[in-house]
């Protein structure tokens, strides 16, 4: 139940990927890319978990943006064809009112809400068996996001229900909403970010959720995360609980091959829940990672990993159950 995984990319202090765009001018740019990624290990067959693509345009101040998932093609995988889709306005970089809410969005349309993002995009996290994320990640409806002040971004969200497919019946049968305040506290002399904070909140009639996230990189080889959260779930006709849990995951580059030709990586995690199910797991893993400055263009970033897991479970005070899996990723961008 809980080797979720959520196969994704080793990557320092979520960096977005960005290859060249497919076209690019003074008023509009193109831009389209994929990944997948392919995971097994103990009791679980190789297969491609995700396989998306990725495609954002731009003109002028319009904003477009859709990510495809073709992994349902194989019949092994739960179909979800159309993760996001929406149509966005950005307002310029100008503050709206005196020096506050630069840099303003607003969103329509299949969105990854505010509170998705307490686990990085599918394609930044680090470990193959990934961390449990309480918050419902993909939904329709409208969202704004803007600087309120310099370093500090308000995301903010009403949708339809969150996690069932794009063509599901119940995707608009109830009204959630959720926030996300980010806030860039240190940077170094260069302007690198080296500590971010991050607030998360989300609501409905059947839960109410809050969390927290830091991310830390006081050198360029070493990055440290962390998050906790606390989640009331209340949903009619259901038994009332109250779930909390948190995780701490530092990541280290030990190696670098001459010439930025590969990458080695080490991560090590602990993660804990507490409520209707009780969880404790230790993870280490490596990673061998093509870094985008070794030419490899639209590969860049590729990795394959492997994480052990040892945990410790138990539902509803029953018995415990200690499991240990060994898990393989392979992440391929094109």
């Amino acid at each position: 139940m809980l080797t979720l995984c959520a196969i994704l990319l080793s990557t320092g202090a979520l960096a977005e990927h960005n290859p060249e765009p497919l076209y690019q001018s003074e008023n509009a740019k193109v831009s389209i890319w994929g990944y997948t990624n392919i995971v097994g290990g103990k009791d679980t067959e190789f297969k491609a978990n995700q396989v998306r693509i990725r495609t954002s345009a731009e003109y002028k101040n319009w904003r477009f943006f859709m990510e495809n998932d073709i992994a349902g093609l194989d019949d092994r995988i739960k179909a979800n064809y159309i993760t996001q889709a929406w149509v966005g306005y950005n307002f310029g970089k100008e503050p709206l009112f005196g020096n506050m809410f630069s840099d303003t969005t607003i969103r329509a349309g299949g969105l990854l809400t505010a509170g998705g993002l307490y686990l990085p995009a599918s394609f930044e996290t680090i470990p193959v068996v990934s961390q449990h994320n309480p918050f419902g990640s993909y939904a329709n409806g409208v969202q704004i996001q803007t600087n309120v002040i310099k370093d500090v971004t308000l995301t903010a969200d009403i949708t339809g229900t969150t996690g069932v497919p794009f063509d599901d019946i119940n995707r608009n049968s109830r009204t959630e909403t959720s926030q996300r305040i980010d806030w860039k506290a240190m940077k170094d002399a260069d302007g690198k970010t080296l500590l971010k904070l991050s607030l998360f909140n989300a609501w409905s009639t059947d839960f109410h959720r809050l969390g927290f996230r830091f991310v830390a990189s006081p050198t360029d080889r070493f990055d440290l995360y962390g998050g906790m959260y606390r989640a009331d779930e209340h949903a009619v006709g259901k038994r009332a609980t109250v779930g909390m849990g948190g995780f701490i995951l530092p990541e280290y580059t030990l190696w670098k091959m001459d010439g930025n030709k590969l990458d080695l990586k080490v991560n090590a995690m602990y993660e804990t829940m507490n409520g209707s199910i009780n969880y404790d797991g230790f993870s280490g893993g490596l990673s061998l990672e093509l870094p985008k400055e070794g030419g490899y263009g639209r590969f860049a970033n590729s990795s394959v990993s492997l994480d052990f897991t040892h945990s410790i479970t138990s539902v509803d005070n029953g018995p415990k159950v200690v499991d240990n899996a060994p898990m393989v990723r392979f992440r391929i961008f094109f």
